[in-house]
């Protein structure tokens, strides 16, 4: 059934009955702007009456002018013509009561979206897009316009449509994918601007076609295609089919429109391949924050003039507000002056009153002392000037007063907040504290896991002070160290270098963390190794006046201890020396008894070694001076007092764990070795020869173990000196060690300095492995707990 037509009207069965062909419909031309009806209307013009095809031809500009006043003409006479047939169909199918006429239109949104409508006798509704009748709303009539096809075509009644439109095959032509409605065919036809029609094989008729099926056309897609190349920045295909709509499908005005309204901004691609909305108007984005940036900027140059405006304001009223206090000041000292003329009065005024007596005459005659008139004016005068000067000192004190409380109040509310601020402040450094520890625990961790990746072992090397003017070393930094010898130079690198000005204190602070270690469990060693003479004595003992590391790291020991308030501590200390090979109890009563090493395992023991247990740094001092006035030492060519043995001192330090209940143990060994030595320099003889060659045996025992330990050796000759074999525990891979290389920089000990450098050398290429943390349970309070 047509669109406008009567259910009365001819079917085309009927007319295929009665043996007659219906005709195609030519395609219909969309209304001209400014219509009221908007109907679709055939162009009779471009219509072969022999022909069922229809001939677009494209108008030429000269012939618009007449072609546009014949056809208002002719549009205006079938629109009457149209009207009244519609109108007499209606009114005869109603009068009858056979049938009711409705008209079908179609409803272009502005949006781009097409609705079917049906319209009987002013009642129009519209199906939605669930495929239900709704009423049209009445404020739709402005936002789109009907596309009602005509009935008739030719003066003859509306047939069933056929199959296949009569249009040229041209490359106007085209077919797209409509949902619901299938496959579809296009043509662009060429009225005053060019619009997009698919033939509607229901209705018969040319209907305009959507904006979002539009985009899908190949004619569209062409010119969508050359305006989206020539501006990157416009992603946007349904606006620029809009734009294309508006332009009479000329991409080239739609570039030029672009760019005038947004400029270059559009040549530049939008970042990304994938676009999302806002991509789709990045450009308008942009537009949008510069504007908002220029009123941003318009309003901050507002605000400063305000705030210029301000600060002038404030400005007057300061230099207003001193005026006044001026003109304050001046009108006090103006009520002073006239209260003290007003007392003035008042005493006038008394003393006139008094004056005034009775009429009695004097028994006896008075006679008035002189008085110069202008004594009496000077002390009036004074005496006002003194009232002005009380009355302002009142005034001013009063105001100082008032001033006093007010600032008294001030400090109040100030000394409430400095309460608050102390109290958030304790809060504060208790936290601090809390996370002091937390960061000292995991310092301490952290330094722990470093030790073991440096292989536990740690070497220093420390230079002795000298006063020859000839240096065989020379220090490029903290860490190397260079010997120079018959004009060749060898480099050694070693943890941390002592040039001779280095103190006491700093030469301890190396092997500070080291030391603590033996708090929580592990097993120490300190060493320190050189030539005769190189201050080894004096780095690991030191003057009482200047201690060495040896009691500075006691010393620390004991504070720590100290420190922890739930863990009891028991320190014990032994000292011997091996002289000659031979293992000598320094701290034994009765000298001359034989001392052997027992080895259980990994485990090195002495048997029958006295261990003193010492509380405070002086009974460790005590302790430690008795070692050394046995300890042997003779005078040798190189050194007044030179070691012939070398001193052990152990330190054994067991904590018992109140909350834990856990009880470790680890021993500080500290071992300062005698001076390694050439015979032909000392000129040893007799028992200094028999000393010599026993240290140099023990030294060289002790740098076949390191040589082994270098090369990660299946056996490691421990047993080739009793001093390697006490420092067996110390070095295979149960503590942490650290060993000083004592150095002579005179030139003339450049060949024992560089030997001493290479033996040091070859102990930092060690590696222990992994210490081992001596923690066990406390059997005494795992028995108090059962």
């Amino acid at each position: 059934m047509g669109s406008g037509a009567s259910v009365s009207e001819v079917s085309q069965p009927e007319m295929l009955e009665a043996g007659v062909e219906p005709e195609p419909d030519p395609p219909r031309a969309s209304a001209p702007a400014g219509r009221s009806d908007d109907t679709v209307q055939v162009d009779e013009d471009v219509v072969k009456p022999d022909s069922h095809t229809v001939d677009i031809q494209s108008l030429k500009s000269e012939e618009i002018d007449t072609q546009r006043e014949e056809e208002e003409e002719e549009e205006e006479e079938e629109e009457e013509t149209t009207q009244t047939v519609v109108n007499t169909a209606v009114n005869e199918t109603v009068e009858e009561g056979e049938e009711v006429s409705l008209d079908f239109e179609s409803f272009l949104h502005n949006n781009g979206t097409l609705y079917s409508c049906f319209n009987h006798h002013g009642n129009r509704v519209y199906v939605d897009e669930s495929q239900k009748l709704q009423p049209f709303p009445k404020d739709w009539y402005s936002q789109g316009r009907f596309i009602t096809p005509n009935s008739e075509s030719s003066g003859q009644p509306q047939t069933v449509a056929s199959s296949q439109p009569a249009v040229r095959e041209d490359d106007r032509i085209g077919s797209i994918y409509i949902q619901g409605r299938g496959t579809v065919i296009t043509y662009m036809f060429e009225e005053r601007v060019n619009i997009c029609r698919f033939w509607d094989l229901q209705a018969g008729v040319w209907l305009l076609l959507p904006l979002q099926w539009e985009m899908n056309d190949e004619f569209v897609q062409a010119r969508v295609q050359r305006v989206m190349s020539a501006l990157p920045g416009l992603v946007d295909q349904k606006e620029i089919t809009a734009a294309l709509r508006q332009c009479n499908y000329d991409p080239e005005e739609v570039i030029s429109i672009y760019l005038a309204m947004f400029g270059e901004l559009l040549l530049q691609a939008p970042p990304g391949a994938d676009h999302n909305y806002a991509d789709l108007n990045s450009f308008r984005a942009l537009l949008e924050r510069d504007r908002v940036i220029e009123d941003l900027r318009q309003k901050l140059q507002t605000k400063e003039k305000e705030v210029d405006g301000l600060f002038q304001k404030n400005s007057y009223l300061t230099r207003e507000v001193r005026y006044l206090n001026e003109v304050v000041q001046h009108l006090n000292q103006k009520l002073a002056e006239l209260e003290a003329d007003k007392q003035e009065a008042r005493e006038k005024i008394r003393s006139l009153l008094s004056r005034r007596a009775p009429a009695v005459p004097p028994a006896k005659t008075i006679i008035k002392p002189t008085v110069d008139p202008d004594q009496l004016c000077q002390v009036s005068r004074l005496t006002r000037e003194l009232n002005v000067s009380n009355k302002q000192l009142r005034s001013t004190v009063r105001q100082a007063l008032t001033d006093m409380q007010n600032q008294l109040e001030q400090l109040k509310g100030s000394v409430g907040k400095v309460a608050q601020v102390e109290q958030e402040a304790a809060g504060e450094v208790e936290e601090l504290r809390s996370l002091y520890r937390k960061e000292a625990v995991e310092r301490k961790s952290l330094y722990n896991k470093l030790l073991e990746l440096q292989g536990n072992i740690r070497v220093f090397c420390r230079c002795r002070k000298s006063s020859a003017s000839n240096s065989c070393l020379e220090n490029t930094n903290d860490q190397d160290v260079v010997v120079v010898q018959k004009g060749n130079k060898k480099k050694f690198q070693f943890d941390k270098v002592y040039p001779p000005s280095s103190t006491q204190e700093e030469v301890f602070t190396g092997t500070l963390p080291v030391i603590t270690s033996c708090v929580d469990g592990y097993n120490v060693c300190i060493l320190a190794y050189g030539q005769t003479g190189s201050g080894k004595t004096y780095t690991m003992m030191g003057p009482k006046e200047n201690p060495g590391v040896n009691i500075r790291s006691i010393r620390e020991l004991l504070r720590i201890c100290a420190e922890k308030e739930k863990v009891s501590y028991t320190l014990k200390i032994s000292m011997l020396e091996i002289y000659n090979d031979s293992l000598n109890d320094l701290l034994a009563k009765s000298s001359g008894a034989t001392l052997d090493i027992r080895v259980q395992g990994k485990s090195v023991s002495v048997p029958g070694l006295t261990q003193v247990q010492v509380q405070t740094e002086a009974d460790i001092l005590s302790v430690m001076e008795t070692g050394e006035k046995n300890r042997k030492i003779a005078s040798t060519k190189m050194n007044i007092q030179s070691s012939r043995s070398h001193l052990v001192v152990a330190l054994e330090v067991e904590g018992s764990d109140e909350v834990s209940g856990l009880m470790s143990r680890g021993t500080l060994t500290l071992c300062d070795l005698a001076g390694s030595e050439r015979i032909s320099k000392t000129e040893a003889e007799g028992q200094r020869l028999v000393e010599a060659a026993a240290i140099n045996k023990s030294l060289t025992a002790l740098g076949q173990v390191f040589s082994a330990l270098k090369c990660n050796a299946l056996h490691i000759p421990f047993r080739n000196s009793k001093l390697s074999l006490l420092l067996q525990p110390c070095l295979s891979g149960d503590a942490k060690c650290c060993v000083f290389v004592n150095v002579s920089p005179d030139a003339k000990d450049a060949a024992e300095t560089l030997s001493t450098l290479q033996f040091g050398s070859t102990i930092r290429q060690v590696s222990l492995g992994k210490a081992t943390q001596n923690i066990v349970p406390n059997k005494n309070k795992t028995s108090q707990v059962k």
